[in-house]
């Protein structure tokens, strides 16, 4: 019996400690239809966990400090690098274009690029499934 008690007692801290959880969803317009391009982060004052767009809009998160998922905590949640650099030769995008260089197009509104003014929160707790619904500019 000591060692059941024992073997439960180690599976419980095992699981509770530290162990990230899976945050999946889908990034899209209100018609429907997906963003493609770009990144959802979710952020707190000391924590940030990150996942790219994919085509179809789907994202999954994974934090820069945990290698198994995102840790459970309320998330504060921008999307950055969305933007059309269809129309822009690829020998000059950045890190430097010129002035006169033809300027990447937003494809959201920008006030989603930050986590002050995105409206968009989070509580992660277990596996979260987080969709988003963005405007465009």
């Amino acid at each position: 019996m000591k060692h059941l008690s024992f073997l439960i007692i180690v599976t419980i801290l095992f699981v509770g400690c530290g162990q990230g959880v899976s945050v999946t969803g889908k990034v899209t317009f209100s018609d429907g239809q997906p963003l493609t391009v770009g990144e959802v982060v979710f952020q707190t004052d000391t924590r940030m966990a990150s996942g790219r767009i994919q085509p179809n809009g789907s994202y999954k998160l994974s934090s820069t400090t945990e290698n198994d998922g995102v840790p459970p905590g309320k998330y504060g949640v921008k999307i950055v690098g969305s933007y059309d650099t269809s129309h822009i030769p690829a020998d000059t995008l950045p890190p430097m274009p010129s002035a006169n260089a033809p300027q990447p197009i937003p494809l959201i509104d920008p006030k989603f690029e930050k986590t002050e003014t995105s409206g968009l929160t989070c509580e992660v707790k277990g596996h979260t499934t987080f969709d988003i619904t963005v405007t465009k500019p």
